[in-house]
């Protein structure tokens, strides 16, 4: 990889394509889920200055984690959603627990 090519790695929004339905924003990190029960696709906005937390112990594979239930309109079917990063909000672990993660493309296949 050239030198050109790594500076501009290091600009581009960390994990945006990474994972398939998370995508990380300046601002924020989107998930994209979808309900096991009911079929309810779901987007999810996290922010990164209130939702995100860090790890304060020191003593993880990772800086910063979430922990959300996660429940459509559709149905009353709880999904328990965990979400680990690194320092540059990149997921290094994702669970879901009823549910499971789809694209930005397949969730606005159906929204639109």
């Amino acid at each position: 990889m050239g030198l050109l090519a790594k500076l501009v790695s290091k600009f581009i929004s960390p994990g945006s394509t990474q994972q398939p339905g998370i995508r990380v924003t300046k601002d924020a990190v989107w998930v994209y889920v979808q309900c096991d029960k009911c079929g309810e696709k779901l987007a999810l906005r996290l922010r990164k200055s209130s939702e995100i937390q860090r790890e304060e112990a020191g003593n993880h594979d990772y800086q910063m984690f979430i922990n959300k239930t996660v429940m459509g309109n559709n149905c009353f079917n709880r999904m328990q959603l965990r979400l680990e990063f690194d320092g540059m909000y990149r997921v290094t672990n994702k669970w879901l627990e009823n549910g499971s993660f789809i694209t930005k493309e397949k969730y606005e296949d159906t929204t639109s």
